[in-house]
């Protein structure tokens, strides 16, 4: 009998040491309960790699789940999490045909890859792979997976990774917007794992992303809050909470919360001896977004200025559109404070329609301000043209086909309208100076109703120069102050906080002789511009 228990005893322990990753084991990634039966050789990196999977640390989980396929080839869930990496869905970089590589690697089809599984777990997870990199559209085949995982949702109660991937797959069928069903569905799922281990850096990750947006932000703020602490050692987990503090205007976390993750991107560069190609360029442009809002329009420059040198050394896609991101946010925040000498010649062949048209958009804009309306003209035009393009490009269900390539670069209904919006901004620009108002006006009021059907933006706005606030700043200069205050109004019910549009509330309840309320919206201000450059606050002071 005492044999017997001591026996059971070793399996159990067993079972737990292959099952349980502890985070005096992995360090500062979190912590993972996962079923998998992953041999010995391969666990520690296989944890590794897990782990960091859920942080979308996509570069650094592929070298750990192929160091777990070194250390045991036959390992098939160390396969499974290489392919995994290569999806990246919630960032529209799949790479189909890179995943696919991986699975032929364990069999040459379905039936011979699926015979590889140990156990019922392992053949289901596997066979979500089959899905995710099968054949069919992308949306296609992210409806079919999160249907598989709802079916492994209830076939595994109590299995946080089947949670998790059941979390995140509903926000990868949610399609590129927000999906407010999807959405609640994938944070109630997360908060189920929560309750059970507070320290999954998936459900914190997946809350976050189920919640980014103005309506619901504020029901991820704990999860915001935990997430960096929970895995401090993964760069995107210390950028994420800024999702939700940008949403609801925290402007001074959505600054420190990007200072670090853009030194941890430069940390792991000189750790991994890495070209500037892996600077953090996404935290570092919510950065720059986050000083505007702050009125630190000086240290907003000084970044904008570093990021032309940056992205001539990266040479990437990415950098090029975030230095379009952030020109355009520089000279639509800041018109007054900064001097800007523009790059006017990144090359968008390759980039998106959001992008193009942001360029083309910043283009104008900067001839608009020169008072060039040639150049102004021309870039109508050229953006009339790109539309065109794009518009081919997008099916009936207006998402893009698979002509347009699986990328976050495939145009889509959305990324069009966005394109139409900048569109008709550019025509107000020629309106205007040509000296026809009334059609500068009918153009800005069909560009407010416009981008008032556009998705919400999650993080610094497409539209660089909001619709809302375009109509209320001219509305104030015709001495229409009623009518801009409830632009100003609309443009921070989508953008709670957002520097620009307070300043234009201020105005237009001052012109009102609203002076409380005009007090009130300047000591908001105030305290979001505690640092403040001195000529903001002291134009602040003037209204």
């Amino acid at each position: 009998m005492r044999l017997a228990f001591f026996i059971i005893l070793s399996i159990c322990l067993n079972y737990a040491c292959n099952n349980v990753v502890t985070d005096q084991v992995r360090g500062n990634l979190g912590i993972l309960h996962h079923e998998f039966s992953i041999s010995e050789a391969a666990r520690p990196a296989f944890d590794k790699g897990l782990l960091l999977l859920h942080s979308f640390e996509y570069d650094d989980s592929g070298e750990a789940f192929e160091e777990a396929i070194n250390a045991d080839s036959s390992e098939l869930m160390a396969y499974w999490g290489a392919v995994m990496t290569k999806y990246k869905a919630l960032w529209g970089l799949q790479d189909v045909e890179a995943g696919r590589a991986i699975m032929a690697k364990v069999g040459a089809t379905t039936e011979i890859r699926l015979e590889q599984a140990e156990n019922e777990l392992e053949k289901d997870f596997w066979q979500g792979l089959e899905i995710l990199f099968g054949t069919g559209e992308l949306s296609e085949r992210n409806e079919r997976f999160s249907d598989h995982m709802a079916k492994l949702y209830d076939k595994y109660p109590g299995n946080e990774e089947v949670a998790a991937f059941y979390a995140i797959s509903l926000l990868w069928a949610g399609g590129s917007g927000f999906d407010e069903e999807k959405s609640q569905l994938s944070a109630r799922i997360a908060d189920g794992i929560l309750k059970e281990n507070p320290r999954h850096p998936g459900a914190l990750h997946y809350k976050i992303h189920a919640f980014d947006h103005p309506e619901f932000a504020a029901q991820a703020q704990l999860a915001a809050d935990e997430y960096a602490n929970v895995a401090p050692d993964a760069t995107h987990a210390l950028h994420m909470p800024s999702h939700i503090y940008l949403a609801l205007g925290r402007w001074d976390d959505v600054v420190a919360s990007n200072e670090v993750s853009y030194a941890a991107s430069v940390a792991r560069i000189e750790r991994k001896h890495l070209t500037d190609a892996a600077r953090g360029f996404h935290s570092y442009a919510w950065l720059h977004y986050g000083y505007l809002q702050q009125g630190r329009y000086q240290d907003a420059e000084r970044l904008l200025k570093d990021m032309y040198e940056y992205e001539r050394l990266a040479g990437n896609a990415s950098a090029r559109s975030y230095l379009i991101t952030m020109q355009n946010a520089q000279l639509a925040e800041a018109p007054a404070w900064a001097v800007l000498d523009p790059k006017t010649d990144i090359n968008t062949d390759d980039l998106g329609i959001i992008s193009q048209a942001g360029d083309s958009f910043f283009k104008a804009h900067w001839a608009f301000i020169n008072k060039d309306r040639r150049m102004v003209e021309h870039q109508i035009q050229y953006l009339e043209g790109k539309i065109k393009t794009a518009r081919m490009l997008v099916g009936e269900d207006g998402i893009a086909m698979c002509s347009a390539g699986v990328t976050r670069y495939a145009p889509n209904e959305n990324s069009i309208r966005i394109a139409n919006t900048l569109l008709l901004q550019q025509k107000a620009f020629a309106s205007f100076l040509e000296g026809d108002f009334k059609r500068f006006e009918e153009m800005v009021k069909e560009a407010v109703t416009l981008e008032s059907q556009c998705e919400y933006s999650f993080g610094p706005p497409d539209i660089a120069s909001p619709s809302f606030e375009q109509y209320g700043f001219w509305l104030l200069d015709q001495n229409r102050p009623q009518e801009a205050l409830d632009y100003f109004d609309k443009s921070l019910e989508r953008a709670p906080g957002r520097a620009r549009a307070l300043l234009g509330k201020v105005e237009a309840l001052s012109k009102l002789n609203m002076k409380t309320e005009s007090e009130n919206v300047k000591n908001k201000l105030k305290e979001i511009w505690k640092q403040a450059d001195s000529e903001a606050l002291t134009y602040l002071a003037a209204i």
